[in-house]
């Protein structure tokens, strides 16, 4: 869904990225790649879409007088990607298991080590100080940086997805297993004025 609940982006084995309206109504093919699309997003504005095609990920205004960018961002297929409406920034995830930070250039700010498994979900908190990276048995809190915080072993497979509460302090996940994960940040701190 596009931030303001406008439109919703879609991608597919068939390679194509397309945009619905609310109602389910399709409005337009933005893109049709030789490779299934695993990841489409939203860009901060509602104006673009972040999209993955094989090892790369690419970004397309709405507006035709916009050219297409795209970067190879992985060894592997770009199985996860998210771009946050605050910073900007983008993280991805694929099959060579790293995670990666971006700007929305596509400019690299930080790769990870491998991790034992291939990385198939990650998600930025809202307010784009920290996101999360999972892959089997594996969950990650790392700030914006990229930088790992927390590292833990549910015991729930490959972790598909995941969304933060508005607030940013809680996190649910979906295992394939089944199984649903709750979790809490803690040691946060919060200040004002």
């Amino acid at each position: 869904w596009a931030s303001d609940g406008s439109a919703i982006v879609t991608g597919g084995e068939d390679g194509a990225v397309k945009v619905w309206s609310a109602a389910g109504m399709l409005r337009s093919t933005l893109a049709q790649t030789e490779f299934p699309v695993y990841v489409a997003t939203w860009g901060p504005d509602n104006d673009r879409v972040l999209f993955a095609s094989d090892r790369k990920l690419c970004v397309k205004g709405l507006s035709t007088d916009r050219k297409q960018l795209s970067w190879k961002a992985h060894d592997g297929v770009v199985l996860a990607a998210d771009w946050n409406p605050v910073t900007g920034l983008i993280v991805s995830g694929g099959e060579d298991a790293k995670y990666r930070v971006w700007d929305s250039f596509g400019r690299p700010l930080f790769a990870s080590s491998p991790l034992d498994h291939v990385v198939t979900c990650v998600r930025w908190r809202p307010d784009g100080a920290a996101f999360v990276a999972a892959a089997y048995n594996t969950l990650r809190l790392c700030d914006r940086t990229g930088w790992s915080h927390s590292r833990d072993s549910p015991e729930v497979g490959s972790i598909y997805s995941a969304a933060f509460s508005a607030d940013g302090t809680q996190l649910v996940a979906a295992g394939g297993s089944g199984d649903v994960l709750l979790a809490q940040l803690s040691d946060v701190t919060v200040t004002s004025g």
